[in-house]
């Protein structure tokens, strides 16, 4: 951690290496505090956590169960602390890294029962799910950290950009709208499509990534764009092509390519795109996808990129979601 939020003053001390240590000192308590506020419920400490980190190759499964429950306790926010435990080898015991990777899986796992909950409810409702909870929903999957108010406000902000220049704009007519929220998400918010050598990463999907990192592939760079565009009364919606996800807006009869930074798209474009990537091409390829659909399409890609990435937990965990999602959906036709 840098030493430039910490100030203390160099003649309180004898020495440089007074000096030093009690600066050290100082970020290592900042850096704690922090980490505590960050990835912790209240009252619960670092030092707590090593400590209860410590019992995990505790021989006696009494004991090492009940740092597994501990863990457990402190909630979704502890899986940055225990993915980075793991990554870096702090969790080295085959038995700890064993019980490490299963709370944060059952964290996943909870992610997962919120998301068929929701299809559930809909289905059962006839009604589709809706957009933002269930982008929240899926990032929790990969993410289980994902702070729902976080993203929401971080939506809310931008939306708020797009009034302010809509108000300023020249042109008060929905052109005029729509350019607003161009230069508000892709031009100030700086969203854009990932690099063609990360584009299968599952961090493309996930909305705890994609606002953060403001990059995303297509289809999630659509959904935010959604979102932000629901909040500022921009009348669009998806439309899945064939290997692209693009946003329709029916009364100026324009696609806008969220990848492509928010350039306008006829018709035509979409058709020739369609064609170019080998497809024949159906009016029903740029009709509205409903937002189950739209999930079902992301869950594919991030099977498609844990396989390459050889997750065998997650690849299961997902075709197992994919395919509870069709059958509720098989269930409500008939």
């Amino acid at each position: 951690m840098s030493h430039d939020h910490i100030s203390i003053d160099r003649n309180n001390f004898s020495s440089e290496e007074e000096y030093q240590d009690e600066l050290n000192r100082l970020t290592a308590e900042t850096l704690r505090i922090s980490l505590e506020q960050a990835y912790f419920p209240p009252h619960a400490t670092l030092k707590e956590y090593e400590a209860v980190r410590s019992l995990l190759d505790d021989p006696d499964s009494r004991i090492s169960g009940a740092a597994k429950e501990k863990l457990r306790s402190y909630g979704a926010k502890i899986s940055p602390v225990l993915r980075t435990d793991l990554r870096e080898n702090i969790i080295t015991d085959p038995q700890a890294i064993t019980i490490a990777t299963a709370v944060l899986r059952s964290f996943q796992r909870e992610a997962i029962d919120g998301l068929l909950d929701m299809v559930r409810e809909c289905s059962e409702a006839r009604r589709d799910l809706n957009l933002e909870e269930m982008f929240i929903g899926l990032s929790q999957f990969g993410y289980p950290e994902t702070d729902a108010e976080a993203l929401r406000k971080g939506l809310d902000d931008i939306a708020l950009r797009v009034h302010a220049l809509f108000m300023k704009s020249q042109q008060h007519n929905e052109l005029g709208l729509v350019l607003s929220m161009n230069q508000a998400f892709f031009e100030e918010s700086r969203f854009s499509g990932a690099a063609d050598d990360e584009y299968h990463h599952p961090d493309n999907t996930y909305a705890h990534i994609v606002m953060r990192r403001r990059l995303g592939i297509p289809i999630s760079l659509c959904v935010a764009y959604l979102l932000v565009a629901e909040r500022a009364d921009v009348g669009v919606y998806g439309v899945g092509m064939p290997a692209h996800f693009v946003v329709y807006h029916p009364e100026l009869d324009v696609f806008i390519d969220a990848f492509g930074k928010g350039a306008f798209l006829s018709r035509d474009d979409c058709k020739r795109f369609i064609r170019d990537a080998g497809f024949s091409f159906e009016e029903s390829m740029l009709e509205k996808a409903s937002n189950i659909a739209i999930l079902l399409r992301m869950i594919r890609n991030l099977i498609f990129a844990y396989t390459k990435m050889q997750a065998e937990w997650e690849v299961e965990a997902l075709h197992e979601l994919s395919a509870t999602i069709i059958e509720a959906m098989n269930q409500e036709e008939e």
